[in-house]
């Protein structure tokens, strides 16, 4: 009896110093270790995606593309009309057909806001500090029954970014963001899925998301092709010159 009580405190000893050990130094480090280290993480200077995005019974094949630093490129095809979102690193414009915009437009406020959030590749974790990102360690808890460890990130425009990490393979599981936008708040979460090792240097990316609104599925996304490092040229992400012109004139 006594030998199976002194078993029972040791190994709540154990535990309790494992997660008095946990600091968030600890934690990002075992993060950036499980993205292949910082020579890699800053090594990918370009990303891009193919797949497919369903919104309940719709479907439209899209194209992501990303380049460090800040910068996005979005494509998708719906109802046989073509979607454009775009950001430069300081200017976000749009095609959207869909909701009567046929040329490129700058985007809103809230808009702009929100591709920003897409467009920094490496996310909140990486080089917090330069971002003016304040990062907070809450703990251990778990997402669908999956152990993970709760991050809290705060970014410079108050909005605040909680990353969830699989406990045992330090990767996103989850993001929840909450975020104001036209004067009321908004909470998102994605959830990511199917992690692939991509290229050389096995950089593990999800090739599913499911991002919920407000507790509710709005889009389900699928990655049939991941590239990274091609080349992609500036230009691709810069608003066209002429509309810039027509916009100065009016």
């Amino acid at each position: 009896m006594k030998s199976k009580l002194l078993a029972v405190v040791l190994l709540i000893s154990v535990s309790w110093v494992a997660q008095s050990e946990m600091t968030l130094d600890s934690v990002l480090a075992d993060y950036i270790e499980a993205k292949g280290g910082m020579e890699v993480i800053k090594g990918t200077k370009t990303i891009k995606t193919t797949g497919k995005m369903t919104m309940g019974a719709m479907e439209a094949p899209f194209t992501f593309i990303f380049k460090s630093p800040n910068k996005i490129y979005t494509t998708f095809e719906l109802q046989g009309m073509k979607g454009i979102q775009a950001f430069d690193g300081e200017k976000g414009w749009q095609v959207m057909p869909f909701m009567g915009k046929t040329e490129p437009v700058a985007m809103s406020e809230d808009e702009l806001k929100q591709i920003k959030e897409q467009a920094d590749l490496e996310g909140p974790l990486v080089d917090h500090e330069s971002k003016g990102i304040q990062l907070e360690l809450i703990g251990n808890t778990e997402i669908e029954g999956t152990p993970v460890i709760e991050i809290k990130a705060t970014k410079p425009s108050g909005d605040v970014v909680t990353v969830f990490l699989d406990k045992e393979y330090m990767i996103e599981v989850m993001t929840r963001t909450k975020m104001n936008m036209m004067g009321q708040e908004v909470e998102a979460e994605t959830y990511f899925s199917d992690y692939k090792e991509v290229g050389e240097s096995g950089y593990p990316m999800a090739h599913a998301m499911s991002v919920k609104m407000n507790g509710s599925v709005v889009q389900n996304l699928t990655f049939e092709d991941v590239a990274l490092n091609v080349d992609v040229d500036d230009s691709l992400f810069q608003m066209p010159v002429e509309t810039e012109q027509q916009e100065a004139a009016e």
